[in-house]
């Protein structure tokens, strides 16, 4: 009985001790996920060069005839019929189903192809290997292909638009435009083939430039192994081929999620990276949004993937998701499509889980590690978060040092001196308390084993 009593006394300071030190390592806010997991999170860009051709559609004038009438008339039945609202029930519908209007004609035509596409991803070494989605490197890819008709025939598409706007006396609007132009490239698309196409990797950073501006640093890349696209294994691993320690991201383990569980996604959104009323420098910062894990659900070839309403578009794809400690638990992969409409569904999107992700890391014989320069700024962004300014500001020197250029350091630097000259730093005083606690408890736990001991003998 007496040793058990010791050993309950003996290990009641330390069970206190564990529970202080698990309270540090509790759940990020989203502010603390987005700073310390940013630097890592990269744009893919992969640029293809060379000759593609398709067969130019023609209308089927009778069918398009035929409904046009069904739309008039249906509108006027209802007692609602106007011109604006008659041409878009048309072109909407027409878009829809555009394979019951157009035929295969007789003309092929062939296009110099120059384009761009852009993807997210992330850095898992300190040597620069970096995880994303295949589809954002795969030129067979159906969107891929779809992108790659926009592209090249550009000036049929517009020629297109520009012959139905003379038709309805009036501008298309943006809904329409979009959709008939999704709707001819993806005609385009079937047609199409892919001539001696030239594709290029690279990935963008974002570092910091004059005045702490965050400015795009390109890095060539490599392929080092590639699944397949939706419903396949939906993953790519690049190599960084310029020699840096390069910031990274940690990763976890998704298995531990729970449907309830909160994601947050960081990447590229198309929509907002290159929206036209932003500046240049902010191409290269990252876009954090956030949801919950909706369900767990399993693809056809028997493998889970996670269901989120988080936002997520074009230009996400590959980009990480992380849980509440910021660990990456998954790749932003793939969204869904209303049918009716040909549109997203928001709050309908898919993530790879990193059970896969470790699949292709392991086939790569890649280890991921933390580089010292990101555990550094960690260090730095925690003490910070702790009002520990004083320590803080020596760790983000210290970053400074291993890398002027590092993305933020600059800005944090500076409010770091800032809240020193204000005088919140709390080390001096409020910090010393745990220091005292922590002296006292080991005092206490080396008492009672001075005198279990004694009593002992």
């Amino acid at each position: 009985m007496k040793r058990t009593a010791m050993k309950k006394l003996f290990f009641l300071p330390v069970f206190f001790i564990s529970v202080y030190c698990l309270s540090q390592t509790a759940a990020l806010s989203p502010v603390q996920i987005a700073e310390r997991n940013k630097p890592g999170t990269v744009m893919i860009q992969a640029t293809y060069k060379g000759t593609v051709s398709a067969i130019e559609p023609e209308s089927d004038v009778n069918a398009a005839r035929l409904l046009a009438e069904s739309i008039r008339d249906q509108l006027r039945r209802d007692g609602n019929y106007t011109e604006d609202l008659f041409w878009n029930k048309y072109i909407m519908a027409f878009c829809k189903d555009i394979d019951k209007y157009l035929y295969k004609g007789t003309r092929r035509v062939s296009k110099e192809l120059n384009t761009t596409m852009i993807g997210s991803g992330f850095i898992v070494t300190p040597d620069g290997y970096v995880i994303t989605n295949a589809h954002v490197i795969d030129e067979n890819d159906e969107m891929t292909k779809r992108n790659f008709a926009e592209e090249a025939f550009k000036e049929i598409l517009e020629e297109d638009a520009a012959s139905v706007e003379k038709t309805m006396g009036r501008k298309l609007s943006d809904e329409e435009a979009d959709a008939l132009k999704q709707a001819n490239s993806w005609y385009f698309s079937r047609t199409m083939t892919v001539g001696d196409i030239k594709q290029d990797l690279s990935v963008v950073l974002g570092v910091s430039g004059d005045k702490g501006k965050i400015v795009p640093a390109v890095i060539p890349a490599k392929l080092v192994t590639q699944g397949s696209a939706i419903p396949g294994k939906d993953v790519a691993i690049l190599k960084l081929t310029e020699k840096h320690v390069y910031p990274t991201i940690r990763i976890g383990d998704d298995k531990a999620l729970r449907v309830g569980d909160q994601v947050y996604v960081l990447g590229y959104p198309a929509v907002a990276t290159f929206h036209p009323l932003l500046s240049e420098e902010s191409v290269s910062e990252a876009t954090l949004t956030r949801g919950l894990v909706s369900a767990k659900k399993n693809m056809k070839g028997g493998w889970e993937v996670l269901q989120t309403d988080a936002s997520v578009t074009h230009g996400n794809s590959g980009g990480p998701v992380m849980n509440e400690k910021g660990e990456v638990i998954g790749l932003a992969t793939f969204g869904s499509i209303d049918e009716q409409r040909r549109q997203e569904v928001q709050g309908m999107n898919f993530i790879v889980p990193t059970t896969i992700v470790k699949e292709f890391i392991k086939e790569a014989k890649i280890d991921p590690e933390m580089s010292d320069i990101s555990l550094a700024y960690e260090d730095a962004m925690n003490l910070f978060d702790q009002s520990r300014f004083k320590k803080a500001l020596l760790k983000f020197d210290e970053v400074k040092d291993m890398n002027p250029s590092f993305p933020f350091i600059d800005k944090y630097i500076a409010d770091t001196q800032t809240n020193i000259d204000k005088g919140l730093d709390k080390e001096p005083k409020d910090m010393m308390m745990y220091y005292y606690i922590g002296g006292g408890v080991l005092v206490f736990v080396l008492v009672l084993f001075l005198v279990f001991r004694k009593r002992k003998k």
